[in-house]
């Protein structure tokens, strides 16, 4: 009774400080003064079930559907109490943790009685032989034994239910996920399956027949070994679900970017052909006023006989909206024209200085349409952010070549910080919209790679302001290269 008691009081406290491990991986604790969060979680975790489990049960025993609800009621409470985010994702992290926790159990539960029944066939051998002689040598050997497979079984349970959390907490979705009701019932499921096997077991394990107890085990012998196997089943079942459903999210992020990256593709090839049909147009247009400017000029000096200052002026200010009909970026390739023109009229009527030293890399087999996409996100994405910044704000945009590899530079002023995304090392939205926010960075590491290149971003600090650099580096020295999958 004294093993059990101290088995169960260990159990509780590791419970405290894994659940903690385990809450604090997938979701956004709320965050207290100091370590005063993981402090509360894990005196009210132990507490809570210690007084449930020890004092309450004795006078009021649960049953075991009514045990797991308490456990269940206990880390929910907690988790919402100390956690942030939608409750889908905390009754998701709930039911998995007591699940796994009530499953290891039992795995080591099997392991104690397996380890105990040695024991016994060892002592009795020793008595047998005459290695022990006396009771007392009995009883000491009996507790130093127990006392061991106790340590043994606590660190099994500690180990097992440690690996259990970390294969979740690596392969759950994103904090920042919203679960949907479909997706949040397809992850529950498997929880909940492993947690009715582990009330059924709970209520088979021990039985009473003709007032006396029988233990399962010792009844029919191969539970030993399918109690287990059926129990390390059930945690990989609930591991296997979150892991196939982190696969199915990416994949259709996936898709979601892909189908957006070709809009954008198709889109821009749309617009540049008819902005490239008005430019055309325009230049007719410029030239033929020019010459109607010309012949304007040479009548009225023939007529008035000079020009005067009002109309040289008036003269000149034509010429000057005649030329503003122009694209003012020269950068060699009329569909980085196009996308740095309008940029930096956008950025004009927003009052932000606007400066480039962009060239279009002609000689490198690097598609125009994938470095449009690249400067329309990548410019987009800096002038909302110049907007968000007081007083004077910039944006810099600049390319150069270095052998093969051909580098795009946009920086700009910066206000506030940024957190990186661990799995895609991408700059996360702070938009609250994120599964559409963010796509656009995320089009520009795509076509990067597709140029068997990268993206890199920083922040410095330069005469007190915060300017974020994005860089972009493509390798165009191959043409075999395919869109992105």
């Amino acid at each position: 009774m004294f093993e059990m008691g101290l088995f169960s009081i260990a159990v509780y406290l590791a419970n405290s400080i894994l659940g903690y491990i385990y809450a604090a991986r997938l979701l956004s604790l709320k965050k207290l003064r100091g370590n005063s969060t993981v402090a509360l979680w894990a005196i009210a975790y132990f507490t809570v079930q210690v007084a449930m489990f020890q004092l309450v049960d004795r006078v009021y025993p649960f049953d075991g559907a009514a045990d797991i609800a308490v456990h269940i009621t206990i880390f929910l409470c907690l988790v919402t109490a100390l956690c942030r985010g939608d409750r889908a994702k905390h009754l998701f992290v709930t039911l998995s943790f007591v699940a796994g926790t009530e499953i290891s159990r039992y795995i080591v539960s099997v392991l104690y009685v397996v380890l105990y029944d040695a024991w016994n066939k060892v002592l009795n051998h020793w008595i047998v032989q005459g290695t022990i002689v006396s009771l007392e040598q009995i009883d000491f050997l009996t507790k130093v034994f127990n006392r061991t497979f106790l340590i043994l079984c606590i660190a099994v349970y500690i180990q097992i239910v440690l690996c259990y959390i970390k294969m979740i907490g690596k392969r759950f979705v994103r904090r920042d996920y919203q679960l949907q009701a479909y997706e949040n019932i397809y992850l529950l499921f498997p929880s909940v399956v492993a947690l009715c096997v582990a009330c059924t077991i709970k209520m088979m394990v021990v039985s009473v027949e003709n007032g006396m107890t029988v233990v399962i085990y010792d009844r029919v012998s191969a539970t030993k070994f399918w109690i287990p196997l059926i129990c390390i089943l059930l945690l990989g079942m609930i591991i296997s679900s979150v892991i196939l459903f982190q696969k199915l999210v990416q994949l259709s992020e996936e898709e979601k970017k892909c189908v957006i990256l070709e809009n954008q593709v198709q889109q821009m090839r749309r617009e540049v052909n008819e902005i490239q049909e008005i430019y055309a147009d325009m230049r007719g247009l410029r030239h033929d006023m020019r010459s109607h400017l010309g012949n304007i000029t040479a009548f009225v000096r023939k007529t008035v006989g000079e020009t005067g200052e009002e109309l040289a002026d008036y003269i000149g200010k034509m010429e000057d909206t005649i030329n503003r009909l122009d694209f003012s970026a020269q950068t060699g390739n009329p569909i980085t024209d196009i996308i740095v023109h309008q940029k930096r009229q956008e950025a004009a009527r927003k009052q932000i200085v606007f400066e480039t030293d962009f060239t279009y890399p002609a000689k490198q087999k690097i598609d125009a349409y994938d470095i449009g996409i690249i400067l329309n996100n990548a410019l987009e994405n800096a002038v909302e952010a110049c907007e968000k910044v007081e007083g004077k704000k910039k944006v810099v945009l600049c390319s150069y070549l270095k052998g093969n590899l051909f580098f795009v530079e946009i920086t700009n002023d910066f206000a506030g910080d940024i957190s990186i995304n661990e799995e895609t090392g991408l700059p996360v939205s702070d938009k609250k919209d994120k599964k559409v926010h963010g796509i656009g960075m995320a089009n520009i590491q795509r076509c990067a790679r597709k140029y068997m290149g990268e993206i890199d971003v920083s922040i410095a600090e330069s005469g007190g302001r915060r300017m974020f650099q994005l860089t972009v580096m493509m390798n165009g020295g191959s043409s075999d290269f395919s869109h992105p999958k």
